[in-house]
């Protein structure tokens, strides 16, 4: 059931604590490709965590968005119990759009990383994610702007060329002129 993550997905959801370094990480690795994110901020640890990641999912269901980003830092097993619970499982695997987890480092994986579409081991790696398919076409649009480059520059050079070419005909076609003509008043 896993879906494919859009390729130059716009509208990111992203849910997780706006406390603490998990939400700056995965801002500062984000690249500057027009992202428009709306932030959603859940616990993301203790008792509180699952109703308020319930809540968050729920929310994110009614806006447009391509692609849902759930984050938290890595941590022990325990503190990874809110990512465990079948509700929110069941929640990202049947929601609306693709879903992408950087969850727990990979070290303990809850269950939501098996339910969504792309699992990552930290935040940052699920910025870079998102980046991937952009800087790609960057360097796909970099490599073709060479090649067009490379033709004009062919095209010059051949211009150039038969500049070259002609400018010799040119003088040599005068010089035999000039010959024929001076032959010409000597007879």
């Amino acid at each position: 059931r896993k879906r494919l993550i859009p390729k130059y997905c716009q509208k990111i959801g992203v849910i997780t604590s706006k406390h603490g370094a998990v939400l700056a990480d995965f801002l500062n690795n984000l690249g500057k490709f027009g992202f428009k994110i709306t932030m959603i901020d859940a616990r993301v640890e203790g008792q509180e965590a699952v109703e308020d990641l319930l809540t968050a999912i729920r929310t994110f269901k009614k806006q447009d968005i391509d692609v849902l980003v759930i984050i938290r830092g890595g941590g022990s097993l325990e503190s990874l119990m809110a990512f465990n619970n079948e509700m929110l499982v069941r929640e990202v695997a049947d929601f609306k759009v693709p879903v992408i987890a950087g969850v727990g480092h990979h070290q303990d994986e809850p269950l939501i990383t098996f339910a969504v579409d792309a699992s990552v081991s930290t935040p940052t790696a699920a910025a870079n994610y998102l980046n991937r398919s952009w800087q790609e076409a960057l360097l796909f649009l970099e490599k073709q702007e060479r090649v067009i480059f490379g033709f004009f520059e062919e095209i010059f050079e051949i211009q150039r060329m038969a500049e070259n070419k002609l400018m010799i005909f040119m003088q040599s076609l005068k010089a035999a002129l000039a010959s024929i003509a001076q032959k010409l008043s000597y007879a």
